[in-house]
């Protein structure tokens, strides 16, 4: 039965009366299922005959359901060019006027409370369920002004910390107040209890120190809860120092004159969430600044322009031991990086976005959180560096990828720059977009030494689609060597549901390593840093 003529039974029998739940318990699907086929099948029928066809893709169709009306959907379909109906591209034409509930105006107000101002959405049935990119809010309008009062509420709590003015922006971009000051802060002295409750708070960060010193001078790497004791270590060393940071923190603050000349900006980030900067001087502040400093007590009651007070605590690097060595991490994200360089190589829309993206983040002043892993300037992020710090990248699938695109467009491209504008001149534009893929990929550069939050690489990963697990197998010289061996029995734990900890009872290392390589042969198995954000582990059961 082809998939167009089970959409319409499925139609059938739900236009005869049974539910979906009835129509999915007699085909032995989800109820979910069922309700995607139902939208497929309520799409204008000239869809449905040219599926029967192969003369358009489910993504199309499914981008096409986000519409209701069948005569909406082939004015949007007829509007586009015959080379122009890929499926992100009705989706961007069906939305356009739209906004994601995953955009930052949309996180920041929140779903409820726009429908609860009588917003409509749109949900798309054939997202994850937890993708909020998968569901478009219909008045961008109604969400504007909502963000903008609860930022007001926001600015209103602020203000009454005293300060002289408080502005609000829903703009991430900073470039308007990058001419204000900063008004310094003073240490007050702390009282009799302050005192007492920091001193104490000291003698517990120190004690948490030096008993995870203790254990990873003393501790035996192979013994089955050396993890888990570290583990626990760190996370009592961190509570400790946020502790003692807080109370320090507690005793810095800005002087009634201060308040009285300077102000507070609050704004939303590129998620949406709030960001308050206190003790900001506008230009025009700067003189009444400059004044109470001279009546005060010297240069270290002034303003900075555009910075931190040196005086106030800074935060300090943490102490707490990363799960994986910076080498190791670095040798893992080169991996990492090699492998969207190769899955960018061969996708030029994304890359045009990439380099468009990077581009306007620079021509519009939206600095962010500072990850722009696209080096414009460009910064070939080649071979060369890839293996020096990617162990056995050389037989790797990106570098062979990687290796072969290098080749192609080595022998195609005139060997002087201005031959190289002429020759381009003459190129289709489908040539120009392969080779600017390809450039785009070899500026791209994820390499951390350290663990990373949500970045901007994760975020082209997801885009490309890339599956670390087609790029990278764990072997004992790229990882399972350069780990505990408890750390490598929990790798053939997750991978494939059994406990390897007798089977090398008794092995040195090297040999239980190598047992343990052999155990996740195939097994598709990652390391947290190649995983996407938020994967959990891969088990048997998924293979099933």
């Amino acid at each position: 039965m082809h998939p167009a003529d089970q959409m319409e039974a499925f139609k059938q029998l739900i236009d005869e009366g049974l539910t979906a739940a009835q129509v999915a318990g007699r085909f032995g699907v989800s109820p979910l299922t069922v309700e995607r086929r139902l939208k497929l099948a309520r799409l204008a029928p000239r869809f449905l005959d040219l599926y029967r066809a192969d003369e358009i893709e489910p993504e199309q169709l499914q981008a096409l359901a986000l519409i209701d009306e069948q005569a909406a959907q082939e004015a949007v379909w007829d509007g586009l060019s015959v080379y122009d109906r890929s499926a992100w591209r009705i989706r961007n034409a069906v939305t356009a006027e739209a906004c994601s509930a995953d955009s930052r105006l949309a996180r920041f107000v929140g779903l409820d409370a726009y429908e609860a101002e009588g917003g409509t959405v749109r949900r798309d049935l054939f997202a994850s369920l937890d993708d909020l990119g998968g569901i478009y809010l219909d008045n961008p309008q109604l969400l504007q002004t909502l963000a903008v009062d609860k930022l007001r509420g926001v600015a209103a709590g602020i203000k009454e910390e005293g300060w002289s003015w408080v502005e609000c922006s829903l703009d991430v971009d900073t470039t308007p107040w990058r001419g204000y000051g900063r008004a310094d802060r003073e240490r007050r002295e702390p009282t009799v209890e302050e005192a007492a409750l920091i001193e104490q708070l000291t003698a517990d960060q120190r004690a948490h120190a030096q008993a995870y010193d203790r254990h990873q001078d003393e501790g035996d790497p192979d013994a089955e809860d050396f993890e888990l004791v570290e583990q626990q270590l760190c996370e009592a060393l961190d509570t400790a120092e946020q502790k003692l940071e807080a109370a320090s923190e507690r005793l810095w603050q800005w002087s009634a004159e201060r308040l009285a000349i300077a102000g507070a900006l609050i704004r939303l980030d590129s998620r949406g969430d709030v960001v308050i900067d206190r003790g900001l001087l506008r230009p025009s502040d700067r003189k009444a600044a400059a004044a109470g400093a001279g009546a005060g007590a010297g240069a270290g009651a002034g303003a900075e322009e555009g910075g931190e007070d040196e005086s106030a605590p800074r935060d300090l690097p943490s102490t707490s031991r990363p799960e994986f060595s910076e080498k190791l991490m670095r040798d893992l994200t080169s991996h990492r990086t090699a492998a969207i360089q190769a899955a960018l190589v061969q996708n030029p829309h994304i890359a045009l976005v990439t380099l468009v993206h990077r581009m306007a983040e620079t021509v519009f002043g939206l600095y962010g959180s500072g990850d722009d892993i696209v080096k414009v300037s460009v910064r070939v992020t080649g071979d060369s560096t890839l293996a020096q710090e990617a162990s056995e990248y050389s037989e790797s699938p990106a570098a062979t990828v990687l290796g072969g695109a290098e080749t192609e467009w080595g022998d195609r491209l005139p060997g002087s720059p201005d031959a190289l504008f002429r020759w381009l001149l003459a190129q289709p534009q489908e040539t120009l977009l392969e080779l600017l893929a390809y450039c785009t990929a070899r500026s791209v550069n994820a390499v951390a030494g350290r663990p990373r939050s949500y970045n901007h690489s994760d975020a082209l990963a997801e885009a490309l689609g890339v599956d670390m697990a087609d790029w990278w197998v764990p072997t004992v010289a790229n990882y399972l060597g350069r780990v505990s061996k408890a750390k490598a029995l929990e790798a053939v734990k997750e991978a494939t549901g059994s406990d390897a900890t007798r089977a090398v009872a008794g092995m040195k290392k090297p040999d239980a390593v190598a047992h343990c390589a052999s155990k996740l042969e195939g097994a598709r198995w990652l390391p947290a840093p190649l995983r996407s954000l938020g994967a959990q582990p891969r088990t048997p059961e998924d293979d099933a």
